[in-house]
């Protein structure tokens, strides 16, 4: 399609589902707007930021999520597990990784410190890389760290290490539990030992059926992600994977459609064996009336919760999504901070990321200065899409609280495109919220694109202008 869609263009919409609806979903989901592709600034002002975070957040009780990573994942071949598109490192053994914590992600905490004092922490999410790589001694170190920036604690606090099955051994879930962490996450992506196989991972199921057990029996939350639409996968094998997997009592499920893309093996060499996307979508619609039939329900596009008593969030990241603020602290290689606040004045409000290149990591770290690779700063609309996107996400809007913060009436403001997908039932528009129903949690990255296509083409068009006027016109020698 051609044309801009327009607020109010309902044949626009109409036309963009028609084009997109059949065209493979991959998990294009952004958890942020805009993608970080277009996080590009490298003068990323962070002093001011920092200061800005200890005057806004301290006066107004704004909750903080931590964010720790490691640049390291178990070497398989194919290489990243035939799929994964992020920045990560072969693990050449605990003392290196040892070392990447005592030398860089200390220092590079203590830089954040002063600005982080007398602030609440919301949740905590050791990622990576692969965080469980750590051996069982030092959970307690990662924790002394965030004590260090967070002295207080509340058992409000959602604290989650995220790893790999044959790792989570009995006393490395026991350190887990005995550091103060209270769950885990854990990437399975598939249960069928033969399609497993296709990633060269060597998990096994017994690994994951212990760890799920072992968990349960030291009081510590469990979930686990399962991916569908992988190669050479069925409706049927992705059943009798959900079905072993509910018959463990797990109480969160993360279940997501493959994002296939970029120089992986998948991409390469097995895009022909991925399932077709009619396929994908009868995926997803008998997995959820599975989930459903035995008693899980469904709290974003992709994750299941059994127990609608648990307080904990969501797994994917643990975010906070209201509509006022959004701050998210990324320490590590290659992690994301978001700071952002509806109060915040143009230019106050940014995204950014620390470099994904090892060296330069270390090397900034050395030199004292803050790894900042890019970033992005939001105008006033970018910050409403950032917002709009986490809570799409949640599968609900709410259109008053959005009014209220905003001073925009969320339906009016994209009444063409909402009036387009409640034609296909795909959304539910009612006074005081708009809501995902029937197939629309598949097709979230679609309405998310449709939301954000107007302010994407913008971007890009700034950004060619910006290019062409850097450059400079040589001059002929006389």
């Amino acid at each position: 399609m051609s044309d801009t869609i327009t607020s109010l263009d309902i044949e626009a919409a109409r036309r963009y589902i028609e084009l997109h609806v059949g065209k493979r979903q991959v998990n294009k989901i952004q958890h942020a707007f805009p993608s970080p592709r277009h996080w590009t600034d490298p003068k990323v002002p962070i002093e001011k930021i920092k200061k800005h975070r200890a005057n806004q957040l301290d006066k107004k009780g704004r909750a903080i999520n931590l964010y720790m990573g490691v640049p390291y994942c178990i070497k398989t071949a194919p290489a990243k597990c035939g799929y994964c598109l992020f920045p990560v490192e072969d693990f050449n053994g605990n003392n290196e990784l040892d070392h990447y914590f005592e030398h860089y992600i200390k220092k590079e905490a203590r830089m954040l410190k002063g600005s982080l004092e007398g602030q609440n922490l919301h949740s905590v999410y050791f990622g990576g890389g692969t965080s469980n790589l750590y051996r069982a001694e030092k959970y307690y170190d990662l924790m002394d760290l965030v004590r260090e920036l967070f002295p207080v604690i509340g058992s409000e606090v959602d604290i989650t290490m995220e790893g790999i099955p044959q790792l989570f051994s009995r006393k490395k879930l026991e350190a887990i539990k005995g550091s103060g962490m209270n769950r885990i996450s854990m990437g399975i992506q598939q249960f069928n030992d033969d399609l497993n196989k296709l990633s060269g991972r060597k998990q096994t199921k017994k690994q994951v059926l212990d760890a799920i057990e072992w968990s349960e029996n030291l009081g510590l939350e469990c979930n686990v992600d399962l991916i569908f639409g992988w190669p050479q996968q069925t409706v049927d094998t992705m059943v009798s994977d959900l079905e072993d997997l509910i018959a463990t009592g797990i109480k969160d499920i993360t279940h997501y459609e493959l994002n296939v893309g970029g120089p992986t093996d998948f991409a390469l060499n097995r895009y022909h064996e991925l399932p077709g996307t009619l396929t994908n979508l009868e995926m997803y619609k008998t997995s959820r009336e599975l989930l459903l039939s035995h008693g899980y329900e469904q709290i974003t596009a992709y994750n299941w919760r059994k127990s609608s008593d648990l307080k904990i969030n969501p797994y994917e990241e643990g975010v906070v999504r209201q509509y006022p603020s959004m701050d998210s602290i990324g320490i590590g290689y290659a992690a994301m901070t978001f700071f952002m606040d509806s109060a915040l004045n143009e230019g106050d409000s940014w995204s950014f990321i620390n470099s994904r290149n090892l060296e330069k990591y270390r090397s900034m770290i050395d030199a004292g200065q803050h790894p900042i690779e890019a970033g992005f700063c939001h105008a006033k609309e970018d910050f409403r899409l950032f917002m709009l996107f986490r809570n799409l996400f949640s599968l609900e809007l709410d259109r008053i609280e959005y009014k209220k913060v905003f001073g925009i009436d969320l339906y009016e403001e994209f009444k063409g495109i909402w009036s387009a997908l409640e034609e296909y039932d795909f959304v539910r528009c009612e006074e005081s919220k708009i809501s995902l129903v029937n197939d629309g949690p598949f097709f979230t990255p679609m309405i998310q694109a449709m939301l954000a296509e107007k302010r994407y083409r913008e971007l890009a068009k700034k950004k060619i202008e910006s290019a062409n006027s850097s450059q400079s016109i040589p001059v002929m020698a006389v």
